[in-house]
């Protein structure tokens, strides 16, 4: 078992890992060709600072805010996929004398460390910090012909740190075989060097034939051996419980934690007591039953642990549905049983077993068509995987568990928006395959805790043309399935008439998606025929620069990013959303790729004067709005609030003409500039994004209005404030704070004729109380508009959270509004390479698993 290890160990020693195809190749990407290694600045050793002196260009080292140094991008793009390094520094060999610098090196079935404590032997890689969540990082380690690098595992833009993360390569290189559905969740570096030094399991030759006629999850074969243990091991049984079963060690530190009881059952117990290293050896313990597939639930404070560990064999027969794969646990509460039985009252659950939901679960999360089981790859996996289990025809896991999953989530979905007050859509049009297209709806609210939130409801059919009442009927069928029809005020979705005319007769106000309007304006700065000539140009000089070795090892030598840049330009043409970084790149490069082209002696190839001005002129042009995408995939849905001020920006300011500009840049901004105040030309669109700026705390001054605007959006805010209290009078409008109240109650004059003293208490309550909710709404705009401003930067949901009491019903107005998104679709699928990839999976989808499969996909939060 060690001989094959170290085998594969050197096997992966010789490969890289493409970014792009998620395949391991040697030297060279069958599909996108040999990595580009970015190359530190040339230090001599032993020189001060000799680690900042190898910073390459594009990186600066700067104080990090949290304390320490670290590594920020200052150029347009790092693309994905570039190689940094190897890590310098001194060699050790005792792992004792390894510091927060070091990393392990595997070598024949051993390891030494390279550790970069000394800033005169190290390099810039040494500043890097880790990511302390796998969200933000951006950099992956791993080693490589035995030396240790970072690769980019996505884009990383101007001025975003550098953060790597320790993922499933290089936890393979320390011995964690932790199979590739584990998530690698071990944070800092220090957690995961600490496991490798105190995880002492060694598999003894006893147990090989018990592991394979037993459980794949048992912890002597979930990691492979590490190191001999430097120090002995006690085994706990201080409660009269028999030791454990040979081969089953314990975490350093965790032996005095736990004893191991063997139960008349198929499943083992661990019992815990009070300890004083709760929260040390708390993580080692969550790591241990991650290892052998030990289900653990505790009780008390840090200072009373009372810990309950079920270990169960996790072997599966070759059932598809039976109980031996399912973690059960005995101490369920009476609420949960509840819940379970009534879930199975409806739906006839059955128990799934443990590697066909597996199974499901990869299928909807990676949005794979179904019949993908069917697969002679997949099955020769799976059976590799656990070679006892038998696959599930297609239609089978179709109809039974993945429906099953749906109606589970449906359950859940209905419970959450059938009480919605008000919420707004999304309308997602997208073509399957040949004349097949579809309609997604997601539905959008921020809840009481003032969290956004969105579901997806359903995937319809359309017909070949997008008609009024085709989308109608189909609006009106999933609006009134889920119950949202009277809740829903906006559809946000595609400028198209049909569209608008069919939310409009259900009473919904459409709104367009900013991403295609930003996009229409890109792609039409673009197709400008001049500007499509000088690109042509580009790209000819591009391809033919890489066809000439000479050219092409210049290239390499002196400006290696950009030709990254060049490469990703060749393979991805002129994407709307990525074309402006890659042009910039050109034009700060313009004197050197000049000097290249003139050596081709091929004119036609070679970029004159006149084309690189036009080239500047493009970049300028595409700047403010390649800044305004990025700036709307901060979130993954941004909010309505944001549209309006950066509209304004680009037409009153960055595409306003300026003196300098050339003749030809002043005609297509004037184009860009007619097209987008054509696009947000609607009177009642344009109230909506006035009243969703005028309740959010960063722009609630409202400074880029004019003042009749302004003071006709205070109106509307008041009107729409007071209609949300008559038509949702649930919460008293009472509740407002002492400081917002109106004075004391005016004594009620004496009543002189009849028919006050038999009607005038009723009509005086009655304009009392709309009066009195009208002035209340004018005191918190007046407040609100008033109050200190917030920071641009600040999440305005998170400011209503703190403050929504202050202002009860703006609170009200600010869900209604502040959930509507700006976008039709998530924004990273409309300014990333992140929607060609959905929409590619959606058209493998078969159609009658499409809306099955998206709304499972939409809704994994639930499942």
């Amino acid at each position: 078992m060690q001989v094959t290890d170290d085998v594969c160990a050197q096997m992966e020693d010789e490969l890289l890992f493409c970014e792009d195809c998620r395949l391991y190749y040697r030297d060279s990407c069958p599909q996108h060709g040999a990595p580009t290694f970015i190359l530190d600045t040339p230090v001599p050793e032993n020189v001060p600072s000799r680690a900042l002196l190898s910073l390459p260009e594009g990186l600066v080292v700067k104080e990090r805010p949290q304390g320490g140094f670290g590594v920020w991008c200052t150029i347009p793009v790092i693309p994905r996929g570039c190689i940094f390094g190897p890590y310098e520094g001194d060699v050790l060999v005792d792992r004792n004398e390894c510091t927060v610098y070091s990393w392990a090196v595997r070598e024949n079935g051993a390891y030494f460390y390279i550790d970069a404590s000394d800033e005169s032997k190290s390099s810039w890689m040494r500043y890097v910090a880790c990511a302390s969540t796998e969200e933000e990082h951006n950099l992956t380690v791993f080693q490589y012909r035995g030396k240790i690098y970072y690769r980019a595992c996505q884009l990383i833009p101007l001025g975003a740190e550098l953060l790597v993360w320790i993922g499933e390569e290089y936890a393979r290189t320390l011995g964690l075989k932790l199979g590739e559905h584990f998530k690698y969740e071990f944070g800092e570096k220090e957690l995961l060097m600490k496991l490798f030094q105190d995880l002492h399991l060694k598999t003894p030759e006893s147990l090989s034939n018990h592991v394979a006629s037993h459980s794949q999850y048992l912890c002597n074969d979930a990691v492979s051996p590490l190191m001999q243990s430097h120090k002995p091991t006690y085994l706990a049984g201080s409660l009269g419980h028999p030791p454990p079963p040979s081969g089953f060690q314990l975490l350093e530190g965790t032996q005095n934690l736990v004893s191991l009881g063997r139960a008349q059952s198929r499943y083992w117990t661990f019992f815990g007591f009070q300890g004083d290293a709760y929260g040390r050896i708390l993580d080692k313990t969550k790591i241990i039953c991650k290892l052998c597939g030990v289900r653990l639930s505790y009780s008390g404070n840090t200072t009373n642990l009372r810990q309950h560990l079920i270990y169960k064999h996790r072997r599966e027969y070759n059932e598809l549905v039976g109980t031996q794969g399912a973690v059960m646990d005995s101490h369920k509460n009476t609420d949960s049983l509840a819940r379970d039985l009534a879930a199975r009252a409806v739906a006839a659950a059955p128990t799934v077993g443990r590697t066909t939901r597996a199974v499901a679960d990869f299928i909807v999360r990676d949005l794979m068509p179904v019949e993908v089981i069917e697969g002679e790859g997949f099955n020769q996996m799976l059976a590799i995987l656990d070679p006892n289990y038998k696959v599930p025809a297609a239609s089978f896991l179709a109809h039974t568990i993945l429906q099953e999953m749906q109606l589970q989530a449906k359950v859940k979905v209905v419970e959450l928006v059938k009480s919605l007050q008000q919420c707004s859509v999304s309308l997602d049009v997208w073509k399957h395959s040949g004349s097949i297209s579809y309609l997604t709806l997601t539905v959008h609210y921020v809840d009481e805790g003032f969290d956004s939130r969105n579901k997806v409801l359903a995937s319809r059919p359309l017909s070949n043309e997008l008609s009024v009442e085709n989308l109608k009927l189909i609006l009106t069928d999933v609006a009134e399935e889920w119950g949202i029809r009277e809740s829903t005020s906006y559809a946000v979705g595609l400028n198209n008439p049909a569209v608008k005319l069919a939310a409009s007769k259900l009473g919904w106000k459409s709104l367009p998606c900013v991403g295609q309007v930003l996009k229409g304006c890109i792609e039409a700065v673009l197709q400008h025929p001049i500007i499509q000539n000088v690109l042509d140009k580009c790209r000819k000089l591009v391809a033919t620069i890489f066809s000439l070795t000479p050219q092409c090892e210049e290239l390499s030598t002196q400006e290696p990013v950009l030709k990254v840049h060049l490469k990703m330009y060749l393979r991805d043409g002129t994407k709307w959303y990525s074309i402006y970084s890659l042009l910039q790149s050109m034009v700060d490069h313009s004197k050197f790729l000049t000097g290249l082209s003139m050596t081709l002696n091929e004119k036609e190839i070679t970029l004159q004067q006149e084309d690189w001005s036009v080239l500047q002129d493009v970049v300028d042009i595409l700047k403010p709005l390649a800044i305004a995408t990025s700036t709307f995939t901060k979130d993954h849905f941004a909010g309505l609030s944001l549209v309006k001020p950066v509209i304004t920006s680009l037409l009153y300011k960055h595409l306003a003409p300026n003196e300098w500009d050339s003749e030809f840049s002043r005609n297509i901004k004037k184009a860009v500039h007619e097209d987008l105040s054509f696009r947000y030309s609607d009177s009642e669109v344009d109230q909506v994004l006035n009243l969703a700026c005028a309740l959010d705390p960063r722009f609630r001054g409202l400074d880029f209005l004019s003042q009749p605007d302004r003071v006709e959006t205070l109106h509307l805010l008041k009107l729409e404030a007071s209609h949300l209290v008559k038509v949702h009078p649930a919460e008293s409008v009472h509740s407002m704070p002492e400081s917002l109240n109106a004075g004391p109650p005016v004594k009620k004059s004496k009543q002189d004729s009849g028919i006050e003293f038999l009607l005038g208490d009723l009509c005086n309550v009655r304009n009392s109380s709309s009066s009195s909710v009208n002035h209340q709404a004018e005191q918190e705009i007046s407040s609100f508009q008033t109050s200190e401003a917030s920071s641009l930067c600040q999440d305005p949901l998170q400011w209503w959270k703190m403050h929504h009491t202050q202002y009860p019903l703006l609170a009200r107005a600010a869900r209604k509004l502040l959930a509507v998104p700006a976008t039709s679709v998530p924004t990273s699928w409309l300014f990333t390479d992140t929607g060609i990839a959905v929409y590619k999976k959606r058209c493998t989808l078969t159609p009658e698993h499409v809306d099955m499969l998206i709304f499972l996909n939409g809704n994994r939060s639930v499942l």
